[in-house]
């Protein structure tokens, strides 16, 4: 027989309690969006206007999707019964 103590019983891991983001991340999300949807709303309508690119250019259409997409996500994020 070996001279060693038996091993001890693993310990328990100690119970915390999850920390709670709801409103913060709700709040920072529709800030974020928000400001996604003004930027690229701006984008295509500076090149539209300014640059004189047509609406069919990708230059366009590209940051005014991508803004009804943000624009979408925003709407779902402010809609949600959390």
């Amino acid at each position: 027989m070996s001279e060693e103590a038996p091993p001890s019983a693993p310990r328990k891991r100690p119970h915390f309690e999850p920390i709670r983001f709801g409103s913060t991340l709700r709040s920072g999300g529709m800030i974020l969006y928000g400001a996604l949807v003004a930027a690229m709303a701006g984008i295509a309508g500076y090149n539209y206007t300014v640059q004189g690119q047509p609406a069919a250019s990708v230059y366009v259409a590209g940051p005014a999707i991508g803004a009804l997409w943000f624009g979408l996500r925003l709407f779902m994020i402010m809609g949600s019964r959390k």
